[in-house]
């Protein structure tokens, strides 16, 4: 099984911070006989009792049943809030057009990306969520307030990149950008919340904690995975202060502890963080604009069938990785449209 040299792991535990970290190459600087490890995965049939065959959502349209339908104020709480003129809210045309042109060219990228193998697959989903989480976070950012963490991440992100050309270097850094854009997001919700931001931090630790002198990188995404899990439920637990969606989180947060319980492998908690931090960003997508129903329907059969033709746990993975980006690419999407 591939290792993290100790090296890596000082670097991997610098880069993440609470705030979206600092990210070095050398992070992701492994031999290309590590980058064969992960690929054993995709050799390995998936575990018929681990989170891998847990693939029904805990969302579903009946969470939506009590949204008005097209979206009225009691839908969308969360736009109406950040559009309160009294709090300062004006519309940004050129922002818009801006971050619509940028989710075209994530798009236009995604189709052309390597995707032949899951490894692939796996880089190219996760490099097209991290840009969407930009995108998310911008718009967000109405007063520019994090501008600079924002920048930050990207050109660390693309530095990254352009320094790794192996697998394993890839998928950490798509793993590692993708968790701090998950903690700034949570870090901008809860601005000024020094009791959130607190938990936030511990988070961090928690998970930097994980990692050991030669940790599996597999292990070290999986805890990753957990992490992207918690900070998406903090940010949508305090979204939802109506309340709508508590069958459903309850519902994801059993599915999250069984499979915890039930997986036998790292692979099997790593699937199980993505897919409970998909259904999570579901919420998200519905309490922004309830008419995402159907979309939501048909993600979540996508997953259905996709995991019931997956042999192999490497293509389970990719699956997982897959479905977060399109709920995700769905949040960014209506964040724009509807907030600027």
């Amino acid at each position: 099984m591939r290792q993290i040299s100790f090296f890596s792991i000082l670097l991997l535990v610098m880069m993440m911070t609470a705030c979206g970290g600092e990210r070095d190459g050398d992070a992701g600087d492994r031999s290309s006989a590590e980058a064969g490890a992960i690929r054993q995965a995709d050799h390995t049939q998936p575990d018929a009792g681990g989170p891998a065959a847990d693939t029904d959502s805990a969302v579903d349209s009946d969470s939506a049943a009590d949204l008005p339908p097209g979206g009225g104020a009691a839908g969308r709480s969360s736009i109406a809030f950040l559009q309160r003129p009294e709090l300062g809210y004006r519309p940004n045309p050129t922002l818009k057009d801006s971050l619509q042109e940028k989710l075209a060219d994530i798009i236009r990228w995604r189709k052309t990306a390597p995707r032949d193998e899951p490894l692939e697959r796996m880089t190219t989903e996760l490099y097209a969520l991290f840009n969407t989480l930009t995108v998310t976070a911008t718009a967000l950012d109405r007063d520019g307030r994090f501008r600079s963490d924002i920048h930050r991440e990207i050109t660390q992100f693309n530095a990254t990149n352009m320094e790794n050309d192996d697998d394993a270097g890839r998928i950490m850094n798509g793993m590692t950008g993708v968790y701090s854009m998950y903690a700034l997001l949570a870090k901008m919700k809860f601005y000024g919340n020094e009791e959130q931001q607190a938990v936030i931090q511990e988070i961090n630790d928690e998970t930097a904690a994980t990692f050991k002198p030669d940790i599996p990188v597999v292990e070290a995404a999986a805890a990753i995975a957990d992490a992207c899990y918690t900070l998406t439920l903090m940010i949508m637990d305090d979204i939802d202060s109506e309340n709508r969606f508590d069958k459903a989180f309850t519902q994801i947060e059993r599915q999250y502890t069984h499979g915890k319980q039930v997986a036998k492998r790292r692979e099997d908690h790593f699937i199980n963080g993505m897919f409970r931090t998909f259904e999570i960003s579901q919420i998200w997508a519905l309490s922004l604009n309830p008419e995402r129903r159907d979309d939501v329907s048909q993600m979540n059969q996508g997953v259905s069938d996709e995991s019931a033709e997956a042999e192999k746990v490497g293509t389970q993975m990719a699956i997982a990785v897959k479905y977060l980006f399109l709920i995700s690419f769905t949040i960014a999407e209506d964040t724009v449209e509807l907030t600027l």
